[in-house]
């Protein structure tokens, strides 16, 4: 219900006198006339004398044709004197505007009369207060014909602008706009009382700030607080968003025959948007106005509350959500379940104040079982609900771009009805790979919707979402850190003490390795857990070594890029925490190839511990699925024992000699992945595209193990996790696929 600031007593509209300016400026003297110019091509002109019949033409400096007589309105002078008993006004069409109007001639068929133009124009808030001083009971007339020509072309701005102005300054106020706010859809409401208002629609030009024109439907009602003869309003004004509620000062509008200032009463009661659809239901039922007017305050009425309407929905329809997650970017993950067995839901949205989504048309659907069992029970499911059909449940992904972030999003469904339903949302904030690893671990590997989940809900998701750069929190130096002792080995860890521990007690064992500097770089909650123990190894075995501590980091390559960032020299050595050396010496070899190729990108063999080769270089797929074939994997190394150093398409990140320029720039916006496999292919592609050479040097060899699962995917998740990654990268990647040279497998 409306809430009365103030009653339509508390403040009377009162007729402004128009703003009175003295001198000469405001005097018509005999034979003499005023001007104020409207646009480029019009100007206004005011004179006074003799009683004129209605065919009056108005000529400038002395024209031959009439057409410059675009209009001319008469008025009987207040205070009429021998020389002149009426005053004119005329529109007049003057295309040079660079030359002033120095005479006019006004003709009404039986006498034509000469007048000098004064130099000097005047502003068309001065032309208003001349009209209300020298028109006095005719002032709403003389206005209101002149405003009906000067805004019959609503596209010229500046015809508008002066018509409103002379409204604004002579028109008296009607009523006032005591409650406004702004809907969920983006329609403005306003309530109040008027005099004037005709039930119906009309066009209404909007005072606030910058004039906006809208349709404006009204419905009027009557209201006992205020004087007899006049009527309580609302309206709906469909602006566009171009208005908010706050900002709105009146409206003007042309109404039973002629024009009418409603301004906003100096307490006027800004409504929240929850709030608007109650007080419109508070006066509907009084209401009375035109079919479509009445349609659109229906409309308006049946707006977002806050408030669970399906469920109370007289229909067997029925709604709800179990998760619904929103990333930092504005995309939401929702998993719910809709039962409508009569099919009387045309349509499902997404909305947010100023945006919304279609769902239904994008959303994969899945069997609910549970759902149809739940209402099984009720009477007015019973006898549609049908067995063959378990299909109630959905997943769908969207984006709301723009709108007010910070509103409570809700779905809202559209009935073949015509009526709406509503279903408020109280979304999780949390980044995009972690909501999809959470919705997926919601299904059943075996569920017959899984792929199309996967490939319609979840990559469409991910493969958009931005990545959070990792960020370096903490450094701490044990003992002296000397990066110009050698090419620095950035080592990541995801795991922390238990991989990094054995290889810094290989490294230590090693002369090439144990005096080189060394960055380990691991994530924050092992860098918290095992920083003591760390400290401790690194300065038993006397090794140079900057601890890092990485924040934002998913994965080693993330942790990389972080170490990458804390040294200046031009190249590093990077190393996955999980590999250790076959034998001794590889630092070393490794490093005097590198200066030997200054620039690229050289890898040793990975190989596991029962001597297969787990890497031996990659090279880009020209067909097929994969965007990278490793083509030795699995291979004895003795099958390629007389590889020497190779050019190939992709180097392996895992262990390499590179620029550090480049993994920098490779890692910037890099896609948000599962794992780090499909993330890997997606950096060694960049650093393909850029340019960079990238080759393999078989005689040295590191052992590995490939990437173990994370803590937050089990089993299920670890094969689901692999395909998404891989999709992730096609769709991010072949787009942008373009010129990367693959060499042949040749020995360099």
């Amino acid at each position: 219900m409306m809430m009365r600031q103030a009653t339509a007593t508390d403040e009377r509209p009162v007729r402004p006198t128009g703003s009175r300016t003295d001198g000469a400026a405001l005097r018509f003297g005999k034979g003499r006339a005023l001007f104020s110019r409207v646009d480029q091509e019009t100007v206004l002109v005011l004179g006074s004398g003799r009683t004129r019949g209605h065919a009056v033409s108005v000529r400038a400096d002395g024209a031959r044709s009439a057409r410059d007589g675009a209009f001319v309105a008469n008025w009987a002078l207040s205070a009429p004197s021998p020389s002149a008993t009426h005053c004119f006004a005329a529109l007049l069409t003057q295309p040079k505007s660079e030359l002033p109007i120095s005479t006019i001639d006004v003709d009404d068929g039986r006498m034509s009369e000469r007048f000098i133009v004064a130099p000097r124009q005047i502003s068309i808030e001065e032309a208003a207060s001349l009209i209300a001083q020298t028109a006095a009971g005719e002032t709403v007339t003389a206005v209101g014909r002149l405003a009906d020509q000067l805004m019959a072309q609503p596209t010229n701005r500046d015809r508008v602008s002066a018509g409103l102005s002379l409204i604004k300054a002579l028109q008296p106020s009607d009523g006032f706009i005591e409650l406004v706010g702004e809907t969920h859809d983006g329609v403005l409401v306003i309530m109040g009382w008027s005099r004037a208002f005709v039930p119906g629609r009309c066009q209404a030009y909007i005072l606030a700030g910058a004039t906006v024109v809208a349709d404006c439907f009204v419905a009027s009602f009557a209201r006992p607080d205020i004087p007899e003869g006049e009527l309580g309003f609302i309206a709906v004004l469909e602006t566009g968003g171009r208005v908010r509620a706050d900002t709105l000062k009146g409206i003007i509008y042309n109404a039973g025959g002629g024009w009418h200032l409603t301004p906003a009463h100096s307490r006027v009661q800004i409504s929240a948007a929850l709030d608007i659809p109650d007080h419109i239901r508070s006066v509907l039922l009084e209401a009375r106005a035109t079919p479509e007017a009445m349609l659109r305050l229906r409309s308006a009425a049946n707006g977002f509350t806050g408030k669970d309407t399906v469920s109370s929905l007289p229909l067997p329809v029925r709604m709800d959500v179990d998760r619904v997650f929103e990333t930092d970017d504005g995309d939401m993950l929702i998993s719910g379940w809709l039962l409508d067995p009569e099919h009387h839901v045309s349509s499902v949205k997404l909305r947010r104040p100023g945006t919304e989504a279609r769902l239904d048309d994008v959303w994969t659907r899945l069997d609910r079982l549970d759902v149809s069992q739940s209402f099984a029970d009720q009477a007015a499911f019973r006898a549609s609900l049908d067995g063959d059909d378990q299909a109630h449940g959905f997943v769908a992904h969207a984006r709301l771009s723009g709108g007010n972030l910070d509103a409570t999003p809700y779905l809202e469904l559209t009935l073949r009805e015509g009526r709406r339903a509503f279903l408020p949302l109280t979304p999780k904030r949390m980044p995009a790979r972690r909501a999809a690893l959470q919705q997926l671990s919601l299904f059943d590997a075996a569920n017959w919707a899984l792929p199309a989940i996967v490939d319609h809900q979840i990559v469409p998701l991910l493969s958009t979402a931005a990545c959070a750069a990792p960020r370096v929190e903490t450094i701490i130096d044990v003992g002296v850190f000397d990066e110009t002792a050698g090419v620095p080995i950035v080592v990541g860890s995801t795991v922390g003490m238990a991989e990094v521990g054995p290889l810094l007690a290989l490294l230590a064992l090693d002369p090439q390795t144990c005096c080189a500097p060394f960055v380990i770089v691991v994530s924050k909650p092992a860098f918290q857990r095992d920083l003591v123990r760390l400290r401790q190894l690194v300065r038993f075995y006397g090794l140079s070594v900057r601890l890092v501590c990485a924040a934002a980091a998913q994965d080693r390559f993330d942790l990389m890029a972080v170490g990458a960032e804390v040294v200046s020299c031009e190249t590093i050595v990077t190393m996955s925490g999980s590999l250790v050396p076959a034998g001794k010496g590889w630092y070393g070899a490794l490093t005097t190839v590198g200066m030997a190729h200054v620039g690229s990108v050289i890898s040793p063999m990975l190989a596991y511990d029962d001597h297969s080769v787990k890497w031996a270089g990659s090279w880009l797929s020209e067909d097929g699925d994969q965007m990278l074939l490793d083509r030795y994997a699995g291979y004895p190394l003795m099958a390629i024992a007389a590889l020497q150093l190779t050019r190939v398409d992709v180097a392996s990140l895992e262990c390499c000699i590179m620029p550090r320029e480049a993994l920098k720039d490779a890692m910037r916006d890099c896609g948000v992945y599962l794992g780090s496999k499909q993330k890997a292919c997606e950096i060694g592609l960049r650093i393909n595209q850029a340019g960079i050479a990238a080759y393999l040097l078989p005689s040295i060899q590191l052992l590995g193990c490939d990437e173990p699962t994370s803590a937050e995917q089990n089993g299920k998740l670890a094969v689901l996790a692999e395909r998404i990654d891989a999709e992730i990268l096609k769709s991010r990647w072949r787009s942008g696929h373009q010129n990367q040279t693959s060499f042949d497998r040749i020995s360099a």
